[in-house]
């Protein structure tokens, strides 16, 4: 719901919610990971070093507990919620192929509920699974 903070308290509200969001974030990955904003309120985690899908979800559940904490801007409160989808690279995948993986799980996770992650994990019908959720 970034756009409606945007809307309703204006873009001084919405930028200090994405710089306290960047630092939140920050904090709960590795110095060798990369944080970018995709656009509007996505943003791409590059992970670098996984030895094991254990790992991903140390730092999935880090991140959603992170960012359920309230939010206080210019002396108003909010509460947020995240959804995160979670691809890994397979050799041959291009950049495409890896960030549609990511959509692919991250829809999976908001129609899951909200505070979730999924990874995309390769079906018959491309379909990610194994929701995680913390609630």
């Amino acid at each position: 719901r970034f756009k409606h903070i945007n809307d309703t308290f204006g873009h001084d509200v919405g930028d200090e919610l994405l710089k306290q969001f960047t630092n939140r974030v920050q904090s709960c990955i590795r110095e060798s990971d990369i944080l970018v904003r995709w656009g509007g309120d996505e943003f791409i985690i590059l992970l670098s070093k996984i030895e094991n899908e254990k790992q991903v979800t140390n730092i999935a559940e880090r991140i959603i507990f992170s960012l359920q904490s309230p939010w206080n801007l210019f002396g108003q409160e909010f509460k947020t919620t995240s959804s995160i989808g979670i691809a890994f690279y397979e050799e041959g995948d291009t950049e495409k192929e890896l960030l549609k993986k990511a959509d692919i799980a991250l829809y999976q996770a908001k129609s899951e509920g909200k505070n979730t992650f999924c990874f995309y994990h390769r079906t018959a019908k491309e379909k990610s699974s194994n929701k995680k959720s913390l609630l």
